[in-house]
């Protein structure tokens, strides 16, 4: 069964969550970061490990807290 991104992003957010709000952003974020990662690949023939691509949305989340997203804490690994 295929989903749309439409139909995968409602059915995220309905999921019972702490913060609706944190996971929505999150998933912003890893939807953004993706893009741009794709983007590069094709665009600019580079390509960054998938370990690199973690730590890139970690750094961006971190980066949105601090921002004042102060939502995001609540999905944030305690390292």
């Amino acid at each position: 069964m295929r989903v749309s991104v439409r139909e995968w992003w409602t059915g995220s957010i309905h999921i019972r969550s702490e913060s609706p709000k944190a996971l929505a952003s999150l998933m912003m974020l890893i939807s953004w970061e993706i893009w741009s990662e794709r983007n590069a690949r094709i665009f600019r023939n580079t390509a960054a490990p998938s370990a690199a691509l973690v730590s890139k949305i970690k750094e961006e989340l971190s980066l949105w807290a601090l921002a004042g997203a102060k939502h995001l804490s609540i999905v944030m690994a305690r390292e």
